[in-house]
């Protein structure tokens, strides 16, 4: 059966309308292009969304296999950006008060089984990355924190907490001085707040002087839930002295800068009770992730 099309020229308002004749049902052009943008705005929503469903429930079936695996209940902390998301825009992630509240929530669930945490952290905000920490820590089973690649600033907070630090030995930690600013002035290390305030003394001005007052409370409090997290984990040292002040300070007092990637070996040597008996599984669980931009290209 043919179908018979023709255009037709109108007036309308104040902008021509293009009308097709379809058989006996016209259609401006306008409404071609409004019913197109509609689709085209339903698949850029539903598509994304779909792919990321599935993609869930490959990560859901993963997880199953590992806490079967493993003996125990497994969460994941994965701070990444990732292609999959709403208009395949991707979203800038860290630890935050949410993080905090279902870890909390998971930790209470199952404060009868045996822990592990997957991590892979940028960091983020202090009180949250202490509220999961202190949780982990009275946590009555063995609980364990997993970094596949890395886990930094308060994700490294959170590792402390835990009874095992499992780390590929490729993979890094970092110092866990807090950061001090605002959006003004900008962010810097508490230590170098300290330093500015010290150096110039009467000279310093309001901000760097209250800046500096914030950085040694700052510091206090982050030294002691560091020690808090670690007490009971550190080896004393050749003569039988504790190391956990040492060990502490490594991590908090500045002396590196604070994105200093520290890997397996380095926390080895810092002190820290790391293993790098590392489960391949989680590897493979990392691969259910879809990163933003993909300049390296390789065949499996």
């Amino acid at each position: 059966m043919k179908r018979k099309f023709a255009l037709k020229a109108s007036v309308g308002g104040f902008r021509g309308d293009i009308l097709v004749t379809l058989d006996s049902t016209t259609i401006s052009l306008w409404d071609l292009m409004s019913l197109l943008f509609i689709l085209l705005f339903l698949y850029a929503v539903i598509y994304p969304q779909s792919q990321l469903k599935q993609i869930r429930l490959r990560r859901m079936a993963k997880l199953k296999a590992m806490e079967k695996s493993h003996g125990c209940k497994v969460l994941t902390m994965i701070h990444r950006r990732e292609a999959i998301s709403l208009f395949g825009l991707p979203a800038y992630q860290y630890i935050d008060e949410e993080d905090a509240e279902q870890i909390l929530r998971w930790i209470r669930q199952y404060r009868d089984y045996p822990l592990e945490l997957i991590l892979h952290t940028p960091g983020g905000q202090l009180h949250s990355s202490i509220q999961i920490a202190r949780a982990l820590r009275r946590h009555p089973k063995n609980t364990k924190v997993i970094i596949p690649h890395y886990s930094m600033s308060g994700g490294t907070i959170i590792a402390l907490a835990a009874n095992e630090i499992v780390m590929d030995k490729d993979a890094v930690i970092g110092p866990i001085d807090p950061q001090i600013g605002d959006f003004l002035h900008g962010t810097y290390p508490a230590p170098s707040w300290i330093y500015a305030a010290d150096l110039k003394k009467e000279k310093a001005d309001d901000t760097t002087l209250v800046m500096g007052d914030i950085s040694r409370k700052a510091l206090k409090l982050t030294r002691d839930v560091a020690k808090e997290l670690l007490e009971g984990k550190i080896q004393p040292d050749p003569a039988g002295e504790s190391r956990l002040d040492e060990v502490v300070e490594k991590l908090v007092s500045g002396e590196m800068i604070h994105s200093t990637p520290l890997s397996a070996g380095d926390a080895k040597e810092i002190g820290l009770p790391i293993s790098t008996d590392f489960p391949q599984d989680v590897h493979e669980f990392m691969k259910l992730f879809k990163p933003v931009k993909k300049n390296v290209e390789y065949t499996e």
